[in-house]
């Protein structure tokens, strides 16, 4: 259960981040888990700094991240009641300006509280969320 979480958030968890044209590490993990809140994977996908430029990699990783965020983590939101707000608590950027720690907390509809943190990257101006410790 922990390991899907720990899935769900590093995707943002898998769960949930970044967004092209997001102007802060945080409001691009923001704007990822409320994809995945709002069940729009196909987008939070999008958001997901992948480290190849193989295209078909590339398609493997949203395939695969897809499918695991609707036959894993959907089911686990759902019995918590959905998720009800996403908050950026935390914001820590590297001194390189190209990576940076987001902390959010997920508030679900059955009042449980959960901190997730983002790993982002900039890529290309966009802050994306990088699956990769």
């Amino acid at each position: 259960m922990k390991k899907i979480m720990s899935l769900f958030a590093a995707v943002a968890a898998l769960f949930i981040v970044s967004c092209g044209g997001a102007d802060t590490p945080s409001d691009a993990a923001v704007k990822a888990y409320k994809l995945v809140a709002d069940g729009k994977y196909e987008a939070f996908v999008e958001n997901i700094y992948y480290n190849t430029e193989d295209a078909e990699e590339i398609e493997q990783g949203k395939a695969m991240i897809t499918s695991l965020l609707k036959e894993k983590a959907a089911p686990e939101i759902e019995k918590k009641g959905g998720i009800a707000s996403v908050e950026a608590v935390s914001e820590t950027i590297a001194e390189d300006g190209a990576t940076a720690e987001v902390v959010l907390k997920i508030v679900y509809g059955n009042g449980v509280e959960d901190e997730e943190k983002a790993s982002m990257v900039l890529d290309n101006g966009a802050w994306k969320m990088s699956l990769e410790k």
